[in-house]
């Protein structure tokens, strides 16, 4: 896993790889909650590129980072996600929470335009 930091967004990103199951969404979510603790990033994007398998562990996993963003204002974007993933996160009713997009960039753009800041 990666974590990296946008600052002009506010935003931390998370590169994941393979699965995201019990073990994994535990560690990325202590992660993700000391990071926000220490930068004040107010907007999480998952990179969901290379992951190739998700279960219920890792849609608790980004609801509960969805909870603590929307505390503080942010949003949670989820990008370059597999056919499958989408699928996963359309059942689990996460796709009216979140912002799936296809790239980064578009995903702050749409945090941007729900802002009101002008692309």
């Amino acid at each position: 896993m990666e974590l990296t930091l946008i600052a002009k967004s506010r935003m931390l990103v998370m590169r994941i790889y393979g699965e995201i199951d019990h073990h994994t969404a535990g560690e990325i979510r202590k992660r993700i909650e000391r990071e926000i603790k220490r930068t004040g990033a107010v907007n999480i994007a998952f990179d969901f590129g290379r992951v190739t398998f998700m279960d219920s562990s890792g849609i608790g996993m980004i609801l509960g980072r969805y909870k603590t963003v929307q505390a503080l204002g942010g949003y949670i974007v989820i990008y370059d996600a597999s056919e499958q993933i989408i699928r996963l996160l359309e059942m689990a009713g996460l796709k009216n929470m979140i912002i799936l997009s296809d790239s980064l960039q578009h995903g702050i753009n749409e945090i941007n335009k729900m802002n009101g800041v002008r692309i």
